[in-house]
């Protein structure tokens, strides 16, 4: 479910996006040029999402829609245009008011399908209950739709209840801290989420006048109240205080589109301002009922999600089927514009001259992807062994804001894509430096002990990411590992298994460990792979190993595990995996290529 970023630092996110960024921004809208005659060239200039370049459509009368991007780059929110669906309308044609005639169809349709996916949020309206009763079933709502924001329900359901009894209501959440928050959102994602949430029930908590609830008030709710947005104002006020606030998510978004038949570039601000209006005057047009624009919000997000979807929409089973506009396009075309023509909408793209859309999935506009950031770090697995079997392992908070923000890991550091081997070893070594005060002895175990495990892609919205791992161990007779620096670049810890275990880390680390490990939460390594870059404290040995063509000393396997016969292990979802093949008598070492399926 696709749902619209809420950033507790931001005090207007009054725009909806369906944006995956957290830091995704709108440029101002660019009114259309004036259109005269039919008979000649009309030029619109069509505001592009998220970049500050503009698209000029030329659309001649037969049709034709020819593309013009300046040279300042790639842009968003515009397809690419041959010829058109004809399809002119005037500005009326997006009026709500067919709409308005299938209303009741959905909420009947939703009072069947209200339990069906068994939400434990979902509750029905009850204007008995008490205004710390309904602040009870805010809280409840504000959670769900927070974590409903870029997660499916039936992920969210489990969290849901897990959070519930940890903090059963807004002045127990407030007394948390953002360490506690952030390992009960542990693999949800988008961690700001979670801090979004306890920045809220701070405020509330922190302020008497609030009398220990959100407000029921929206334009408080919003201006007030860290991490609430139009969006969670929308669904906290309509569903658990009755009031007649709309909502616009990613599915609502969608669905609008499809009944109003709206083909514009989805996150421009001319499209977004429309969607709401539209989202308002459909609630204002509800029948007089208690909780109805709850209800009405809820069949919305519920009809966009199991029917009107993104891919396959199951037309024939949906009950304002009669109200869209767009499934009518597929039999006919709009009625001609009368006065003006509609200046919100682009072409639809067509391989052939028509009048009718091929389907209703030509709404919403489509997007071009923006191509996501290549990058790549080191990983230093630093594991610590001092006396009487004690092991620790170096671990790094991340900044409290960007990338990641609070989480532990291993100690990273980006390097080029162009970096050799050498050079990724060395950055992984001084990166870890930066953190421990490393004696002599130390930074030779570094050396003489690393090993480079491989490397593994790890995908984010915006970023491909490749980690390049290495392992090292250092050992001492003392009872303590190496000290931590007192200017370390961030809060830097040496843990133990069961803190390891129990630390905020994000699945990018988990997939690290597990090519160390085997998995997350084991602490005996596996042998995954045995080169290291060439450098003076490894040289070439004719008895011991072989240098190979790219410069690294690839030592056999009896020189680090002796005759002990180690399990091959191979884990799913990389797309690189090294095979080890050994044999009784000979001990060797393959490198391969493994095509796995991500």
């Amino acid at each position: 479910m696709v749902r619209r970023s809420s950033s507790s630092s931001s005090r207007s996110p009054s725009i909806f996006s369906v944006q995956d960024s957290d830091d995704s921004e709108y440029v101002s809208d660019s009114p259309p040029r004036k259109r005269t005659s039919t008979s000649v060239k009309r030029k619109r200039i069509i505001a592009v999402a998220s970049t500050s370049k503009t698209k000029v459509i030329n659309q001649a009368p037969n049709g034709k829609a020819k593309a013009e991007v300046d040279s300042g780059g790639g842009v968003e929110d515009i397809e690419d245009v041959g010829v058109s669906v004809n399809r002119a309308h005037g500005e009326g044609y997006h009026s709500v008011e067919h709409v308005g005639r299938v209303q009741q169809a959905l909420l009947d349709w939703f009072e069947q399908v209200r339990e069906k996916r068994g939400m434990p949020w979902r509750k029905p309206y009850d204007p008995r209950l008490t205004m710390e009763e309904q602040g009870q079933r805010a809280y409840e709502i504000w959670v769900s739709e927070v974590m409903l924001q870029q997660t499916q329900v039936a992920t969210v359901i489990a969290y849901w209840q897990r959070w519930m009894v940890t903090w059963p209501t807004i002045a127990d959440l407030a007394k948390a801290d953002t360490e506690e928050v952030n390992a009960a959102w542990r693999g949800l994602g988008y961690y700001r989420r979670a801090r979004s949430l306890l920045a809220g029930a701070k405020t509330v908590m922190g302020n008497a006048k609030y009398e220990g609830r959100l407000p029921n008030d929206p334009a408080v709710l919003e201006k007030e109240i860290d991490g609430v947005g139009r969006l969670y104002l929308g669904a906290i006020c309509s569903m658990a205080y009755g009031v007649r606030t709309p909502i616009v998510d990613g599915n609502i978004h969608r669905l609008f589109t499809r009944l109003l038949a709206v083909h514009a570039p989805q996150t421009g601000p001319a499209t977004i301002k429309f969607l709401w209006s539209a989202a308002e005057q459909l609630v204002e047009r509800l029948p007089i009922g208690d909780g109805i624009a709850g209800n009405w919000n809820q069949a919305l997000m519920e009809l966009g999600s199991q029917v009107c979807k993104p891919v396959s929409p199951e037309c024939n089973v949906c009950p304002m089927q009669s109200g869209c506009k767009a499934f009518s396009e597929l039999s006919a075309s709009p009625p001609a514009p009368t006065k003006s023509e509609c200046s919100l909408c682009a072409p639809i793209p067509t391989s052939t001259p028509s009048d009718r859309i091929p389907t209703v999935m030509v709404f919403p506009m489509k997007k071009e992807k923006k191509a996501s950031r290549v990058e790549q770090e080191t990983v230093s697995v630093v594991e610590w062994h001092g006396a009487e079997g004690q092991r620790r392992w170096l671990f790094a908070k991340r900044p409290e804001k960007g990338l990641l923000a609070g989480l532990f890991e291993p100690p990273t550091s980006p390097v080029s894509v162009e970096a050799s081997a050498l050079q990724r070893l060395e950055s992984a070594i001084s990166t870890s430096s930066k953190y421990v005060t490393f004696s002599t002895n130390d930074v030779d175990a570094l050396r003489s002990t690393g090993r480079s495990i491989g490397s593994i892609p790890h995908i984010f919205s915006h970023i491909n990411m490749t980690y390049h791992i290495y392992h090292f161990i250092i050992t001492s007779p003392s009872d303590s590992p190496p000290p931590i620096k007192n200017k370390a670049p961030s809060q830097t810890l040496w843990l133990d298994e069961p803190r390891v275990e129990s630390a905020n880390i994000g699945t990018g680390v988990k997939k690290v460990w597990t090519e160390i490990y085997g998995a997350w939460g084991k602490f005996d390594s596996t042998i995954k792979s045995i080169s290291m870059p060439k450098s003076k404290k490894f040289k070439k040995d004719n008895n011991k190993g072989k240098v190979s063509k790219d410069g690294l000393v690839q030592k056999t396997l009896g020189d680090l595990i002796g005759d002990k016969l180690v399990k091959k292990i191979v884990m799913p979802a990389m797309p690189v995996r090294k095979d080890i093949k050994m044999t009784k008598s000979t001990t060797t070492v393959t490198i391969s290529d493994e095509n796995v399926e991500m």
